[in-house]
């Protein structure tokens, strides 16, 4: 069966096709154009999008769970809860997150989790997992448990990527620790992402990690060492070294709008991505709960530990920080598009398969309004 979504404005996100037409056969997008340049077959279901704008499906590099379920719960029924939740703000693939964990718990998770998300209706929305942590520093651990921090090794890392079958795709590290040179290696030879996160590297430190391999950022200003004029710091280091990319919580409480700005200014565009760093809690109504070991008090769109009263992960969704985005910077659509498509899909290196809308490509997709709103999502060519 050939789809075929006309009538619509459709944001690929290199092309912003004002008046186009998309075609989907089976789980692949066959053709995209202008309405004017583009046959619909007469056997083709036709959805008249007029007043719709069309995007990739959006990908989301680090989310821990929603609606009161964790990733590391590694259970088909959490999953799916997950993504149902993630997928009705235009979520359609995940790089679903691990905290800090004990290694044998930890072990465990990395076992269970493929196998149990093929189980759910939506194995194509998984793209590997990503471990933040357990190589932090403890100066910098916010709220992963302190019991649970090492330092890194190769030994370990070969042990994680066994147990995911494979399926380990991003590590997020403090590239100062003893050991951190020797893992950074070894993880960019494995083809596996190595990120810069909670952190107290000085910029040398950085500098040096970036030479053998480092190559991202996790919640670029969160958990990482600040900027002096005499010691740049982490900080420093990731908005100056063009070659390392970048991720960001824009919730409007995780980081100021002028330091958001700052980093869309300082960075190409194919260097930021968009990330939700969702908590378990998110989705669910004001109140207390309990949080990775730590009391945490949901209100007004923050998560805060009881009775500190810092941060400790979001409750945002990709399409709201989207919004915040274009809302802050003043980019075109296409640009914020990018950011949540692309853009992460070129870290992961999947981009000839997902984060843009050409041929060949999967057909996973999301209309929204005119106002940004999620409308209708569409994954491996499936409307759900």
């Amino acid at each position: 069966m050939i789809q075929a979504y006309t009538k619509a404005r459709i944001i690929t996100p290199f092309e912003d096709i004002a008046s186009g037409t998309l075609l989907v056969e089976g789980q692949r997008i066959q053709a995209v154009g202008r309405q004017a340049d583009i046959e619909i077959p007469p056997q083709a279901e036709v959805f008249d999008l007029k007043d719709k704008i069309i995007c990739p499906g959006f990908i989301d590099i680090h989310v821990h769970g929603a609606h009161g379920h964790d990733f590391a719960e590694a259970t088909p029924s959490a999953i799916r809860k997950i993504i149902d939740f993630h997928m009705a703000h235009g979520t359609t693939a995940f790089l679903p997150t691990l905290i800090s964990l004990p290694d044998d718990r930890l072990q465990d998770v990395l076992e269970k989790l493929p196998d149990a998300w093929s189980e759910t209706c939506y194995p194509s929305s998984f793209l590997g997992i990503h471990i933040e942590g357990p190589f932090l520093n403890t100066a910098f651990k916010g709220v992963h448990d302190l019991q649970a921090l090492c330092l890194p090794s190769i030994e370990k890392i070969e042990t994680f990527l066994y147990r995911s079958s494979g399926t380990l795709k991003m590590v997020t590290l403090a590239p100062e620790l003893p050991g951190s040179t020797d893992a950074i290696k070894w993880l960019n030879q494995h083809q596996i992402a190595v990120s810069l996160g909670h952190s107290k590297a000085t910029y040398d430190q950085v500098k040096e990690a970036v030479r053998n391999g480092l190559g991202h950022a996790t919640h670029t200003y969160n958990a990482m060492r600040g900027m002096h004029h005499r010691e740049p710091g982490a900080l420093g280091a990731v908005l100056d070294f063009h070659d390392v990319s970048t991720d960001i919580i824009v919730d409007g409480w995780h980081v100021h709008p002028m330091a958001v700005r700052l980093l869309w200014q300082q960075k190409e565009l194919e260097k930021v991505i968009l990330i939700t760093d969702a908590s378990p809690v998110c989705g669910l109504p004001e109140g207390v709960y309990s949080l990775w070991k730590t009391e945490v008090r949901l209100h007004q769109g923050k998560v805060l530990t009881i009775p500190s009263g810092r941060l400790a992960g979001s409750v945002t969704t990709l399409d709201q920080a989207m919004r915040n985005l274009i809302k802050i910077t003043n980019c075109r659509l296409a640009e914020a598009v990018q950011t949540i498509t692309y853009n992460p899909a070129i870290l992961l290196g999947i981009e000839s398969q997902k984060g843009q809308i050409r041929k060949g490509c999967d057909a996973d997709l999301v209309v929204i309004e005119n106002n940004y709103s999620v409308k209708m999502v569409i994954i491996s060519g499936k409307i759900i």
